[in-house]
């Protein structure tokens, strides 16, 4: 049984699992003509990237795929290109600002996503697994003991028991 579960779980963990990281931009009917904008804040008021239309459904070489909604665009993306931080999703005014419409934490691997989101689940985990390691170690360790115990009860009741000997022999 255990063999034919490694033989399954290997496959799978040479398979790396895929997760798009995405930020979703609602932005207002005046905003709808204006150029989107992809970029890591570098300060409170600032940030550094790129420019795109609304018609364009994938930027910086395929790295970013863009999902247009009626009232709202969705950037996805695996990894981040300038490392992880905090992007914004915007739109690129008349006069060359950047109209921050969201932002987001983007990691740069999958495994960091997943592990910081895992994380959370596996810390109450933790001291209940330690509470029933506990308590099934003493309860195994009690019944240890009651069974030696039994055992070295029998060994004194065995030799306790009285042998009889004929008198008559002596």
């Amino acid at each position: 049984m255990h063999l034919w579960s490694l033989l399954l779980l290997l496959p799978a963990g040479a398979c790396e699992a895929v997760y798009w990281q995405k930020l979703t931009c609602p932005y207002e009917g005046k905003h709808e003509r204006l150029l989107r904008v992809w970029c890591r804040q570098s300060s409170a008021d600032c940030c550094h990237g790129l420019a795109f239309s609304q018609r364009q459904h994938s930027v910086d070489g395929g790295h970013l795929k863009v999902t247009q909604g009626s009232e709202s665009f969705t950037v996805a993306l695996l990894q981040p290109s300038h490392g992880e931080g905090v992007y914004w999703c915007g739109v690129l005014s008349t006069n060359n600002t950047v109209i921050k419409l969201a932002e987001g934490y983007f990691h740069s691997s999958s495994a960091a996503y997943v592990w910081s989101w895992t994380r959370w689940i596996l810390l109450p985990l933790l001291p209940m697994a330690t509470m029933f390691t506990n308590l099934y170690s003493t309860t195994i360790t009690k019944l240890t003991q009651k069974k030696a115990a039994e055992q070295r009860c029998d060994d004194v009741t065995e030799l306790a028991d009285p042998q009889y000997e004929n008198a008559a022999s002596f």
